[in-house]
């Protein structure tokens, strides 16, 4: 040691300051080394990674949502210390750049993002008022425009193009086009129809007055419509009128069809049902509704075998134990009407579909039971009842026809024992009632019924059937050459 300072006591002052300094030097060397090995994180680099894509696409007007970056310096998360330089605006197309920011002890360090903006979207124009406009001419159109909004242009209704064309004789297109400064096109349409003011022609099929006899099935020859604009609209046609085959007298059919500007035209056929004497002179059909029951009906039935008179059962569903009963009617040469599987009038009248399958139900029971297949049927209610229009509006003008075009007979009455009526009804009352409601010359169709409520009814058959005999009636059977009752239809 003693030896050093001598040396450096001999130096020049120049020297010691060399000296001095290398010395320093080293000390700081020395220094920087012993602290990247005991401090590593003062010298080292974050490390930073993109969450999501590098390069990203966008449409214009959509929200951009940054996913943003991560930051760790040795492990340790310092992301919450990044910040973003750059900014995307969705609402312009175009290149946009983002840098995502950590600062270290001596720089800055960085990773960057290219979002894309681009502008696809064509612009959407909404109509003022209705896509199809009518006017009775062109002249008095007038044009209520369009508002036209872009998602990068804002409101273009300016810019809106309109051109009107006459497509044909009565149909006008007004197209309206706008491109936004991307180059996207959209296009909407608006109709300018002219007044429809013309009816169709409508012509009936074959002769305007048909004559049909009694019985005799009203083939309608329909009629034929051709429109102006529509052209031939003859599927359109409407008929309506019933035409009872039963009922000798005139009927009208009324054709009506309607174009697609509401016009209306109607042609009429006239009709004549002329009456041809089917039935026997001086009839009496006796019928009895609602059973068949297991007390009264077969009463009633030995009454008529003892007096060999046949008669009609419109029957209502059973069970069992009354198809004795059933094939006997049968054995016997009674006619089986069909009245109804169920009775329930808001159930049968709801619809007309709904009394269709309340009667084929029970017609297929009947014949599946006893081989017999039914020609014949009554509404309940009769044709006339009033009732069902709680159920269904028009629904017995629907099924009167609907019942004959189904080939199916009904059969109404003109003569009734009043034995359906509240209260008790006598044997004697039944009688009375019957002499004082049927008439020689005439078709008498009479109501009865052989429910087990009626016992009365079978106590006064036998004494219709005398004063029936005593008086010249012809007791019958309703057949399907009959020519039935009907009533007038109420609803």
């Amino acid at each position: 040691m003693e030896i050093l300072k001598d040396i450096y006591n001999r130096l020049d002052e120049r020297m010691k300051s060399v000296l001095m300094f290398a010395a320093g030097t080293a000390a700081i060397i020395v220094f920087c080394l012993f602290a990247r090995v005991a401090w590593p994180n003062i010298s080292r680099e974050p490390e930073m990674t993109l969450l999501g894509d590098a390069q990203i696409t966008i449409s214009a007007g959509t929200d951009f949502q940054d996913e943003g970056a991560k930051a760790f310096i040795r492990k340790k998360d310092v992301s919450d210390q990044i910040y973003v330089t750059g900014e995307v605006d969705t609402a312009v197309p175009g290149t946009y750049d983002l840098a995502y920011n950590v600062d270290g002890r001596w720089e800055t360090y960085s990773v960057d993002r290219t979002v894309t903006v681009v502008d696809t979207d064509a612009p959407q124009i909404t109509l003022n008022q209705d896509e199809t406009v009518t006017v009775e001419k062109i002249e008095d159109y007038q044009e209520p425009g369009a508002v036209v909004i872009d998602n990068c242009d804002g409101d273009m209704s300016s810019a809106l193009d309109i051109q009107t064309k006459q497509s044909n004789d009565y149909t006008y297109v007004v197209t309206y086009t706008v491109t936004d400064s991307s180059g996207n096109t959209a296009t909407a349409q608006r109709q300018v129809i002219l007044q429809d003011k013309v009816a169709p022609e409508i012509t009936l099929i074959g002769e305007g007055a048909i004559t049909i006899q009694e019985r005799e099935k009203f083939a309608d020859p329909g009629a034929q419509a051709v429109d102006d604009r529509d052209g031939d609209i003859s599927q359109n046609v409407v008929a309506s009128g019933f035409v009872d085959i039963y009922r000798p007298g005139s009927y009208t059919v009324t054709y009506t069809v309607s174009d697609a500007g509401g016009n209306q035209a109607s042609v009429t056929r006239d009709v004549e049902v002329q009456r041809v004497n089917y039935n026997p002179e001086n009839a009496m059909y006796l019928t009895f509704d609602d059973g068949p029951s297991g007390d009264v009906t077969p009463q009633i039935l030995d009454t008529l075998a003892a007096n060999h008179v046949q008669a009609t059962f419109f029957i209502c569903n059973y069970d069992e134990s009354k198809i004795p009963i059933i094939k006997r009617m049968i054995n016997e040469g009674h006619t089986i009407g069909i009245h109804g599987y169920s009775h329930e009038y808001a159930e049968i009248y709801a619809s007309a579909d709904a009394f269709m399958n309340n009667i084929y139900s029970l017609r297929d029971k009947l014949k599946n039971d006893t081989g017999y297949e039914a020609f014949c049927i009554r509404f309940p209610g009769g044709s006339s009842n009033a009732v069902s229009k709680h159920y269904c509006e028009g629904v017995m003008s629907q099924l009167v026809q609907r019942v004959t075009d189904e080939n199916l007979m009904y059969v109404d009455w003109n003569a009734s024992s009043h034995d359906a009526e509240s209260g008790y009804h006598s044997p004697q009352s039944i009688l009375e009632n019957v002499k004082n409601e049927t008439k020689l010359g005439r078709t008498n169709i009479v109501l009865m019924h052989d429910i087990s409520s009626k016992q009365t009814t079978a106590d006064a058959l036998q004494s219709i059937i005398d004063y029936g005999k005593s008086s010249g009636f012809n007791f019958c059977r309703i057949e399907e050459n009959t020519v039935p009752v009907h009533q007038t239809v109420q609803n």
